[in-house]
């Protein structure tokens, strides 16, 4: 097993009720080390005082958290992370960087949140350098809640690690997959960093549902899928 699942869940029963066919011969690595407590979806930081939540989950990456704390794989140089955010307040930023196993810095940008809240995607952009196969990178995604004060601005954050694998047969049988079978190679693999774009893209939310349970988070099945976030630079750009 990919992960060692102690805590018998939601998640472990609802892979139980996909049905999920064995995984491919050619196993991916161990699962890089995270952060954070098993079962333990609370950010660091101060949350902001004045945001609204809408639901039990306030901020959380898409992400099962385990004994590894946020960690998954990805199968592109180019990955996308998604977050639910359910603050529901104006001028929220956020800023978003992932580094390295040495932690020389790969990515950063700052970002400008929608107002409506539900779940947004950040992706590490096609002029950047790629991921390399079956390296560990740790992102680190913080949200900037604005404030009266100057000097006290308060913050939320999460980080957890992302590592691309090589495994060319798993990449074309999900080429030729209809999605039911594609969300299933997904998290029996888990390929948790590709999941949520792939589904996301089609109107049919059970598939969605089904990956939510994957993860403990079927209470935000109601929840709106936002999209991908512009970097503040770029929507700067956009406007000149």
């Amino acid at each position: 097993a990919l992960f060692p699942f102690s805590i018998i869940s939601s998640r472990s029963i609802a892979l139980a009720q996909l049905d999920v066919r064995p995984r491919l011969s050619a196993d991916p690595p161990k699962l890089p080390p995270g952060t954070g407590k098993p079962d333990d979806r609370t950010p660091g930081g101060t949350p902001c005082p004045s945001c609204d939540k809408i639901a039990g989950v306030s901020f959380t990456p898409l992400l099962p958290v385990n004994n590894s704390g946020f960690s998954g794989y990805t199968l592109t140089g180019y990955p996308t992370f998604w977050f639910y955010v359910a603050y529901k307040i104006k001028d929220i930023s956020g800023n978003f960087s992932l580094v390295d196993a040495k932690k020389n810095q790969v990515y950063q940008t700052t970002l400008k949140l929608p107002q409506t809240p539900g779940f947004v995607s950040i992706s590490l952009p096609a002029t950047e350098k790629p991921l390399e196969k079956n390296q560990a990178y740790r992102w680190t995604f913080t949200l900037n809640c604005p404030s009266s004060d100057p000097l006290d601005y308060p913050k939320v954050w999460h980080t957890g690690t992302v590592q691309r694998i090589d495994m060319p047969a798993l990449e074309n049988q999900l080429k030729t997959s209809k999605l039911e079978e594609r969300t299933k190679l997904y998290i029996t693999n888990s390929i948790w960093y590709d999941a949520p774009t792939d589904v996301a893209k089609i109107s049919e939310r059970s598939h969605w549902l089904n990956l939510l349970k994957a993860m403990d988070l079927e209470e935000l099945e109601k929840e709106p899928i936002v999209g991908s976030i512009v970097p503040i630079d770029r929507e700067i750009n956009k406007q000149k």
